[in-house]
């Protein structure tokens, strides 16, 4: 736009030299033209130099290949219309690679391959939160441009997590070091990212995806440990049942004792011709033999 601007003002000089030279009314019409260039170049001259820094962006200044080393916030700048504005987001961002259709940055499975320890291929699901860093931007339009996800972000990613699972099995991948293998990549890269402008913010494993074999094996094992603690548990209540039973028979035979080594022949008699009398109150006849025998009992008719 600066350069059309600058081709208006010099058609208005054009046009004021030239009236100078001519008769009316072709001066008149050179003056209306040399007005009207003028009034436009000059409105185009200083629009070039406002520029419009979107929201959650910033921009960066370059002059005739060289960086200006102060990036742009969002907002409204003045700067030399001789300069263009290279703008990047500086918003949180994620990258995602996986095995599912249309859900990362790629078509297709781009879910990351990576060796265990053990020789077994694992694929990987994940998510990367960052941001760039807005002091830094110019230190990276230099040194990486634009495309910072194709050339740093998406390689490191693939490479911290190669280099983690090297340290591990896939069984301990898929259950107990899951998170020892994520605190891994993020050491990694806070330390790549940092070095290039950019700021690590989240690392999520999404899924891991296992050979079958793999799967079938972990999945029986995990099953064969629930059946074992599952046993376990039933012969512990088994045994505490058997316990009590046991401390309930102790208990019993020991009422027993008692009650036996209480009762003697004076107190059997006592309670026999007790209950005979409380027979008796109810109306019904009492015959009691004498020496103790057998009593017979008439019970009365209602």
């Amino acid at each position: 736009m600066v350069f059309l601007a600058v081709l208006l003002l010099l058609v208005g000089l054009a046009a004021w030299r030239l009236k100078t030279r001519v008769e009316f009314p072709l001066s008149k019409q050179l003056a209306t033209v040399q007005w009207l260039a003028w009034a436009v170049g000059i409105i185009l001259f200083m629009g070039s130099m406002a520029v419009v820094v979107p929201p959650g962006q910033a921009g960066v200044q370059v002059l005739f290949g060289s960086v200006k080393q102060d990036p742009l916030p969002a907002g409204l700048h003045f700067i030399n219309p001789f300069s263009s504005v290279v703008e990047f987001e500086v918003r949180t961002k994620n990258y995602t690679m996986t095995n599912v259709a249309e859900e990362g940055q790629k078509r297709g499975d781009d879910s990351i391959a990576v060796i265990t320890s053990d020789g077994l291929t694992v694929k990987l699901d994940a998510t990367v939160f960052y941001a760039l860093q807005q002091a830094r931007l110019p230190e990276i339009l230099r040194t990486i441009g634009q495309d910072v996800e194709e050339k740093i972000v998406r390689s490191e990613i693939r490479a911290s997590m190669r280099d983690a699972a090297a340290n591990l099995t896939a069984t301990e991948l898929y259950t107990s070091k899951r998170q020892t293998f994520i605190d891994s990549i993020k050491k990694t890269l806070k330390v790549s990212f940092e070095g290039r402008g950019v700021t690590l913010e989240e690392v999520l494993l999404r899924n891991v995806l296992l050979p079958d074999q793999i799967t079938r094996a972990i999945n029986d094992k995990i099953a064969a440990d629930q059946e074992s603690q599952k046993m376990a548990f039933v012969l512990l209540k088994e045994k505490q049942e058997a316990e009590r039973k046991r401390i309930e028979a102790e208990g019993q035979a020991k009422a027993q004792q008692i009650v036996s080594a209480s009762l003697t022949p004076q107190i059997i008699e006592y309670q026999r011709i007790q209950a005979l009398r409380e027979i008796g109150a109810k109306g019904n006849m009492v015959i009691t033999p004498m020496g103790g025998a057998t009593p017979l009992i008439q019970v009365q008719k209602k």
